[in-house]
C-alpha cells in the first residue's frame, strides 16, 4: 500500500469516525427530548436516517422512494438497507450485525481482503428486514418511538408485526432536536458554506468576457466536489434571468452592465450550505445600486438585531420595512431567511410574518433579503449564522458588497 492510499484511508477513518461520534450525540439528544418511557427509536426519513445513524446513502439521491430505516436504543444502532446499498453502509458502518439488508444484488470479493459481509444473504422484504432489525436490536423494549416524517410505512409494518408493542410518534421531538446545532453539526454546515465561498471567489477570479452562466455555475461545482461535498444546487442567472429566483444555470453568455445573481449550497458529510452574493459586470449603474444599497441595509440590520430571544414575526416586518425606507419602497417577501442544518431542506424556523416563534441560541440560520423584478434583473444576500444568546456568530465570512466583474 504507497503513502498516497494509507493517508486516504486514514483521512477516511477519521472522516466515519467523527460522522459515527455526531450520530450517538444527536441519539443522545432525542432520547433526551422523547423521555425515559420511549425505549427505541424508528425512522425511515431519509436525512433522519443518517442524522440518527452517521450514514448518509446515494441511494436516496437516485430513488426518493428507497426504502430503509434506522432504528436504535440507547446504546445500539442498525441500518435497514437494500441489498445494493448494504456495500456502502458497511463501510461506513464497519459492523455487518448492524445491517439488515432485503432484497437481491451480487459483491464478489477477493480473498484474503477482509470484505465479509458484502455479499451475506438478505430478507425478502423491507418489512421483513425492518422487523428483525427490531427484535434483534430492541429486544423486549416496550415503547417504540416513530419519527413518521414523510410517510406512515414504519407505524403501519411495526403496529402490524409487533402487536405488543406500544407505539408512539417522535416526529415533533426529532424536528425539535433539529432546531439546535450541535458543534459537530455546526462544523459542518461551516465546511459547506466555505465551500460555496471559495467558489464565488473563484469566479471572481477567473471572470472573463464571454463566459456564460454554465462556465460559472461549473466552476462552483468543480470546488464543492474537489472538497468532498456534494453539489445542491448552483442556481447562476444574468441579466433579466437574475429575476427569475430559483433557475438552472443556461449557455446565456453575461454581457457588460448585466446583475449575476448566484445562489448556491451543497452538502457536506449529510449537513448542507445555503448562501447567495450578487455580481455586476462592470460599473453598476444609479438603479442598481440603489437597491443593492437597499437590500444590504435590510440584511445589515437583520444581522444587527438577531439574537435569542427575538420575535421572528417582528424581525420580519422590521427587515423589510428598512429595505422599503432605504430605496426600494414597493419591497415584499415571502420570509427574510430560514434555519438550515440537514441538507436536503429547511430547519425551523422559517422567518415569515406568519411565524409564532423566537430564536434560539444554537439555532443555525440563513438570512436572506432578495429583491427579484422581472424584465430588469434581480439581487441577493444570504448569509449563514449561529444564534448566540447575545447575537450572532458568523458562518459566513465573505464580504457583503456587490461583486464588480470585469
Amino acid at each position: 500500500m504507497n503513502a498516497t492510499m494509507g493517508a486516504h484511508r486514514a483521512d477516511r477513518a477519521t472522516q466515519v469516525a467523527g460522522s459515527m461520534s455526531l450520530a450517538a450525540e444527536v441519539r443522545a439528544k432525542c432520547f433526551a427530548l422523547v423521555g425515559d418511557a420511549v425505549d427505541v427509536l424508528v425512522s425511515c426519513h431519509a436525512a433522519h436516517k443518517g442524522y440518527l445513524s452517521g450514514y448518509f446513502s446515494i441511494v436516496h439521491d437516485l430513488n426518493p422512494r428507497y426504502l430503509s430505516a434506522v432504528v436504535a436504543t440507547r446504546d445500539r444502532v442498525a441500518l435497514v438497507v437494500s441489498a445494493s446499498d448494504a456495500g456502502p453502509a458497511l463501510e461506513e458502518t464497519g459492523d455487518p450485525a448492524a445491517l439488515f439488508r432485503y432484497g437481491f444484488f451480487c459483491f464478489e470479493q477477493v480473498d484474503g481482503t477482509g470484505a465479509d459481509g458484502y455479499d451475506a444473504a438478505g430478507f425478502a422484504s423491507f418489512d421483513e428486514a425492518l422487523l428483525a432489525a427490531l427484535r434483534e436490536v430492541a429486544g423486549d423494549a416496550r415503547t417504540i418511538g416513530i419519527d413518521r416524517s414523510g410517510d406512515d410505512r414504519a407505524w403501519n409494518v411495526i403496529a402490524q408485526g409487533m402487536k405488543t408493542r406500544f407505539l408512539t410518534d417522535i416526529t415533533d421531538a426529532i424536528t425539535r432536536a433539529r432546531r439546535h446545532k450541535l458543534p459537530g453539526e455546526v462544523a459542518r454546515v461551516r465546511q459547506a458554506t466555505r465551500l460555496v465561498e471559495t467558489g464565488l471567489l473563484d469566479v471572481a477570479r477567473q471572470f472573463a468576457p464571454g463566459m456564460t452562466e454554465q462556465d460559472m455555475a461549473a466552476i462552483i461545482a468543480a470546488g464543492m466536489v474537489a472538497g468532498g461535498a456534494i453539489p445542491r444546487f448552483v442556481s447562476v442567472t444574468s441579466g433579466p434571468r437574475s429575476a427569475l429566483a430559483d433557475a438552472y444555470a443556461t449557455a446565456r453568455r453575461v454581457a457588460p452592465g448585466d446583475l449575476i445573481r448566484i445562489d448556491a449550497g451543497c452538502i457536506y458529510q449529510g449537513y448542507g450550505s445555503d448562501m447567495a452574493r450578487t455580481f455586476v459586470f462592470g460599473e453598476p449603474d444609479a438603479e442598481q445600486a440603489r437597491c443593492y444599497a437597499a437590500i444590504r441595509a435590510g440584511i445589515d440590520y437583520e444581522l444587527e438585531v438577531i439574537r435569542e430571544g427575538v420575535d421572528v414575526a417582528g424581525l420580519f416586518d422590521e427587515t423589510v420595512r428598512v429595505v422599503r425606507e432605504n430605496g426600494i419602497p414597493s419591497y415584499r417577501r415571502q420570509h427574510v431567511g430560514h434555519g438550515i442544518g440537514l441538507g436536503g431542506g429547511y430547519d425551523m424556523p422559517v422567518l415569515t410574518p406568519q411565524t409564532k416563534d423566537r430564536l434560539e441560541a444554537g439555532m443555525c440560520l440563513c438570512v436572506e433579503t432578495p429583491y427579484y423584478r422581472i424584465g430588469w434583473g434581480g439581487m441577493m444576500i444570504e448569509d449563514t449564522i449561529l444564534v448566540t444568546p447575545d447575537g450572532h456568530e458568523p458562518i459566513t465570512t465573505i464580504p457583503r458588497d456587490l461583486i464588480r466583474l470585469g
